[in-house]
């Protein structure tokens, strides 16, 4: 028997995926036409597989009849990424960091949705922070946010900069930055101070200083913030706890782009 001969599978599994595939391929929700437009696939066909991804969970119906991922297909993703080597490599910073500061730490990645947090670690003192894994943070008044917004493309991340200005704009939110200029001002300080910063702008008491690690193409790995009391952690980058957190990410930064 050939060792080139293709094993077999299931054909309607794998035509399932490829609907999967696509709904992850496109940024925004999707009408059902617009699925089986892309598929190739005659409607009542996709409709079927939709049916079974939606019972799964892997899809879900929005009011307006498009079709978003569904919590599984999230749940999925962010398994994949609490695996990435680098994050998993750098547990033992992570937590000798946590020992040193006794701070909250949350760990996040990017998504095409965002910042989204793939790990959170409890502080051991009574802050009362409400983070989940899965989240995914605001950019404009999360230090997560933040950090990415200031140090990845214009591209990539001012269309959900627009889009939460205009969110804000129409629940009469008033926040800052509060436009494009703001946020290039906020943004050089940023870059100058190497990281990004809250100071009760999600939880009233509670400060946030978070930090990029980059890879060896000098873009955005993950980022690390602390959160923390006023008391415990201010905003003040002359502060133990905030030079321990820089120091990290200086650290885990070097130990990823020298390998």
């Amino acid at each position: 028997m050939s060792e080139e001969k293709t094993q077999a599978g299931v054909q309607s599994l794998e035509v399932g995926l490829s609907v999967l595939d696509a709904l992850i391929a496109h940024s925004s929700p999707m009408m059902l036409k617009e699925l089986a437009e892309k598929l190739a696939m005659h409607p009542a066909k996709v409709h079927r597989y939709m049916v079974s991804l939606v019972r799964m969970q892997y899809a879900k119906q929005l009011l307006d009849g498009r079709y978003a991922l569904g919590d599984q297909a999230w749940r999925l993703g962010l398994g994949c990424i609490q695996r990435t080597d680098t994050i998993q490599a750098a547990q033992a910073q992570i937590y000798a960091l946590h020992r040193q500061i006794n701070c909250g730490l949350q760990i996040s990645k990017w998504s095409s949705q965002g910042p989204l947090v793939v790990q959170w670690i409890e502080p051991n003192q009574p802050v009362s922070v409400i983070t989940r894994v899965g989240s995914v943070m605001p950019m404009l008044n999360s230090a997560t946010g933040r950090t990415f917004a200031a140090f990845m493309p214009e591209a990539m991340i001012r269309p959900l900069l627009e889009q939460e200005w205009q969110h804000k704009q129409a629940q009469g939110i008033a926040v800052y930055p509060g436009n494009w200029a703001e946020f290039e001002q906020m943004k050089q300080g940023i870059l100058q101070a190497g990281a990004a910063t809250v100071s009760g702008d999600m939880l009233a008491g509670v400060n946030a200083i978070c930090v990029p690690i980059f890879n060896i193409h000098g873009e955005i790995e993950f980022c690390i913030a602390a959160l923390g009391s006023e008391q415990h952690l201010p905003i003040d980058f002359s502060h133990e706890r905030v030079q321990a957190l820089q120091g990290t990410a200086k650290a885990l930064t070097a130990q990823i782009t020298q390998g």
